[in-house]
């Protein structure tokens, strides 16, 4: 009856006071506080990639085999593409379990896993044709990096008796050995190399000497990504 008796009482207040239904229609700051601490809960759970560490290992122009370490948060399961047209070995998974079995996408390779601990790792090989020679494809979680932080570390070897070239990303090197830190995972590592002493190994390989279309390819793809990457920053701060 008190119930029946109030919205009786309400109605009668709209119709003869407009500045009441006016109020009414006004969120109440408890209402406001909520719906903002579900957006910044939401907001804050996204995924993301908190740090990587990749090895390398170089067998050949056309061969690499790499092993990466990955941390990432809010995400109970992780798809993983590769560009490798010729396809690629899954040598092994440690820290996450496989979902299914490796899926064609296009020139793409997907791996789905579901960690079951806060890193997991991963080893594969792949063994390129020879117009993507020195190219080495990573496996990419499809899950961005902070945008804020350099936690993503590379270490790269070469053959023991190679001499590197102009690589892509820009690596420190000691002898055959090089390291860089990045704020992501790069499509790709390009590291073309050659032999003490033989200046035709390196030739074509440096960015002095000219550009061939495998290189304006590889470079058009890191300019694409890096856009991409771009916007989606411009995006998340807004």
């Amino acid at each position: 009856m008190r119930g029946a008796t109030a919205n009786r009482l309400r109605q009668r207040l709209r119709r003869v006071s407009p500045k009441y239904a006016k109020a009414e229609a006004v969120p109440s700051i408890s209402s406001v506080l909520v719906a903002w601490t579900l957006t910044t809960t939401s907001a804050i759970a996204a995924p993301v990639l908190r740090s990587a560490d990749i090895e390398i290992a170089i067998a050949s122009p056309t061969s690499c085999e790499v092993t990466m370490t990955l941390v990432i948060e809010g995400a109970p399961e992780i798809e993983h593409r590769v560009d490798a047209p010729a396809g690629v070995e899954l040598i092994s998974v440690q820290g996450a379990r496989q979902i299914g079995e490796l899926r064609t996408i296009g020139t793409t390779q997907s791996l789905v896993l579901r960690p079951d601990a806060a890193s997991y790792t991963f080893r594969y090989h792949v063994q390129e044709p020879r117009d993507r020679a020195y190219r080495c494809p990573m496996w990419l979680p499809t899950v961005p990096a902070d945008g804020l932080s350099r936690a993503v570390r590379f270490q790269i070897a070469l053959p023991s008796s190679a001499v590197p070239g102009n690589s892509m990303p820009a690596f420190t090197w000691n002898g055959s050995r090089g390291s860089t830190t990045l704020g992501h995972i790069p499509a790709f590592v390009r590291a073309p190399f050659g032999q003490a002493g033989d200046a035709r190994g390196l030739a074509g390989r440096s960015l002095g000497e000219g550009w061939d279309v495998a290189r304006l390819m590889d470079t058009a793809a890191v300019v694409v990504f890096a856009g991409a990457s771009a916007l989606w920053l411009l995006r998340r701060r807004r």
